[in-house]
């Protein structure tokens, strides 16, 4: 009987709890808070305090996170506008509103909350462009432009950063894996890389898959693929390509006290020439691309970059004033205007009449390692780092390129290798031959074609082009037999009265700023990195070039 007693007592009480349960359940279930945006914040925007609407299902008060912050501390249920409190020139990616209620029924009192994160937007309050030239036909303004293996980026003139093409990996910072620019669409709505609060680009760097932009603080980031700790990040974690990376990635430790003036990606590494001008590398290293006389990946691990990671030893009393990149190769142009270079060998890249790998056994760096010659009383101003070969512009705006050359992409007419044995260097190594009385300003190599802009802003490229990445209209070799170079290679039609400002050279293809401040690419386009929403291929068809357009930016 008293066990009959108790089991009754128990249901009795199970029935008045459920009871009570559902009663609240059926009060509170009235209650539905859900935050969406409805109205972005135009990006870049020149207001400083610009609006920015969102619906709430529910009234109640708003609290704002991150770099954000408003006087409207209420929320209706349906469409509220919130001015922003005046901000400063920058990208503002960690903005938040959250609105809270609180529920009270007979049975309890429930707060609820919801938060919505403001899409990226950037603040340019010195922005011109409403004064730009209305005859231009392009809407892109942009200071500098990079190229990777299926990606491009370009820095646009409020310091802002947008990259588009391939993404398996987070290369285009837009912390997903989806290819832009290859579709219709996608460009207009192609966000801009969250380089941290307020911070912007001064410049950029690609190869491969991964990316890298010196910011205005002279710090470094890079994202994308972080095999062999390219990123430098004391890890291997890829960066980019999932929600929230990108805001929460961190600059590089280049040292106490230490920032960068430049930066340069390799195939698998990555180097900054820094404030004292000296080199760090980091990253892959088996063939002694990092200059630390040894093979040891850097960067892939704790307390192997900062003040654990050795500068290069460029030769006594010697510094740098500017870097550049191959797949397993390094170069430096030197405060006395010569160029070292170090790494891989196997095709003459680093110019030393061998192929024997330089620094990655001890001795082999500093004095050890010989300046490449250029020719009698010839010096560099420019150098630029290509899959297995390397090209510089001299001081007399001439241009060599020493390494692989199977495809003539050393523009001297032939296709053998130059630099890989004796007396191929100097004054046997001939200067590209650019057209009667042309010369070079800039140049840019990647894997097996090369481009120079010349003295009148014409640009002209060689080499591999089977994919029309040379820009003259057809799929032909260009440089890899005689009477190809000189007044018989084209100039890149850019467009009516276009001339070029930067060149950048991927895989496949190659991009250049206009003088307009228009960017054009042209070439491969499997990925989207032609930007033109497509995956067509340019320039490699008559009539493609002069009816190429500029990116939307």
């Amino acid at each position: 009987m008293k066990n009959y007693l108790i089991y009754y007592l128990l249901i009795t009480l199970s029935i008045i709890v459920n009871s009570c349960s559902e009663g609240f359940k059926e009060e509170y279930s009235k209650y539905s808070l859900v935050l969406k945006e409805v109205t972005a914040i135009t990006t870049p925007t020149t207001d400083t305090t610009p609006d920015y609407t969102f619906s709430s299902t529910e009234s109640g008060t708003i609290t704002y996170g991150g770099s954000c912050s408003s006087s409207t501390t209420s929320a209706i249920s349906g469409n509220n506008t919130i001015t922003l409190s005046s901000l400063s020139d920058g990208t503002y990616a960690d903005c938040t509103i959250k609105v809270s209620i609180t529920v009270t029924t007979n049975k309890s009192v429930t707060n609820l909350s919801d938060s919505l994160t403001i899409t990226s937007f950037t603040v340019s309050s010195s922005d011109d462009s409403s004064s730009d030239d209305s005859s231009s036909d392009d809407s892109s303004s942009d200071t500098a432009i990079a190229a990777g293996h299926f990606h491009s980026c370009a820095i646009l003139d409020n310091g802002s950063v947008k990259c588009w093409g391939y993404n398996n990996v987070g290369q285009l910072g837009i912390d997903n894996t989806t290819d832009m620019g290859d579709n219709s669409g996608e460009m207009a709505v192609l966000p801009v890389v969250n380089l941290g609060t307020g911070r912007t680009a001064t410049a950029i760097s690609l190869y491969a898959t991964q990316s890298c932009a010196l910011l205005d603080n002279a710090s470094v980031k890079c994202w994308g693929n972080n095999q062999h700790g390219r990123l430098g990040l004391g890890n291997t974690e890829e960066m980019g390509d999932e929600s929230g990376e990108m805001a929460a990635l961190t600059g590089i430790d280049l040292g106490t006290g230490r920032t960068a003036t430049a930066i340069a990606a390799g195939g698998n590494h990555a180097c900054a020439l820094l404030d004292n001008a000296s080199v760090k590398c980091w990253g892959r290293n088996q063939n002694g691309q990092l200059g630390i006389g040894n093979t040891e990946l850097m960067g892939n691990t704790s307390n192997e970059m900062g003040d654990d990671l050795p500068s290069i030893d460029l030769g006594t009393g010697r510094t740098a004033t500017a870097i550049a990149a191959g797949y397993f190769h390094t170069c430096a142009l030197l405060d006395n205007a010569s160029v070292k270079c170090w790494g891989k060998n196997d095709e003459g890249q680093l110019g030393l009449g061998t192929t024997a790998d330089m620094g990655n056994q001890s001795g082999e760096m500093g004095d050890n390692l010989p300046s490449i010659d250029l020719g009698t009383g010839r010096t560099a101003t420019a150098i630029a780092g290509r899959a297995y070969g390397t090209c510089a512009l001299l001081d007399n705006a001439s241009v060599k390129c020493w390494g692989d050359n199977n495809v003539g992409q050393l523009g001297i007419g032939n296709t053998t290798d130059m630099g890989d044995n004796s007396d191929e260097m100097g004054d046997n190594l001939p200067s590209i031959d650019l057209g009667t009385g042309r010369t070079a300003t800039a140049i840019a190599s990647m894997r097996n074609h090369t481009c120079a802009i010349l003295d009148n802003a014409s640009v002209k490229c060689w080499g591999e082009n089977g994919q029309g990445q040379l820009g003259i209209g057809n799929t032909e070799l260009m440089g890899n037999t005689s009477n190809e170079m000189g007044d018989n290679l084209p100039s890149i039609d850019l467009g009516t009265g276009r001339t070029a400002t930067a060149i950048a050279t991927g895989y496949f293809h190659s991009c250049a700023a206009l003088d307009n401040g228009a960017v054009k690419c042209w070439g491969d386009n499997a990925y989207g990195q032609l930007g033109i929403g497509s995956k067509d291929d340019m320039g490699n068809q008559s009539g493609e070039m002069a009816a190429l357009t500029g990116i939307d930016l």
